[in-house]
């Protein structure tokens, strides 16, 4: 035997599905991930929704829920779409999340907010 043929040809990992990126998306991310995905479904199936109602008059409940069923099945179809978005928003999101909060813990710390002053802290007497 000669050494190529005991070394194999290496292979490209395989590409991951969109199903794998968004589970590894929503352990890194969490409740943001979770929450920008569910989201964008529901703006997506009320978006649907109001375009078919638009186009369609219903007369009672049961066209109500038929045009809400509808939109529904319209938005699952887009669900790749809403994957790819939730992918690209998610860590965007997060970032302001963060910044947000770091900002809100600086003004929440007293010694650290100039607008809180022991001076105003006391009350005045009647």
């Amino acid at each position: 035997m000669s050494d190529a043929d005991e070394q194999a040809p290496e292979q490209p990992p395989p590409k991951r599905t969109l199903k794998a990126r968004l589970k590894e998306q929503f352990d890194e991310y969490g409740k943001i991930a979770i929450i920008t995905y569910l989201s964008l479904s529901f703006l997506a199936i009320i978006g649907f929704s109001v375009a078919i109602g638009m186009g369609v008059e219903p007369s009672d409940a049961t066209g109500v829920l038929g045009v809400i069923f509808a939109g529904w099945i319209a938005a699952k179809a887009t669900m790749p779409i809403r994957i790819l978005i939730t992918l690209g928003l998610t860590p965007a999101i997060a970032a302001l999340v963060v910044r947000k909060k770091r900002a809100t813990d600086v003004v929440a710390d007293p010694a650290t907010d100039p607008a809180t002053d022991s001076a105003t802290d006391s009350k005045p007497e009647p």
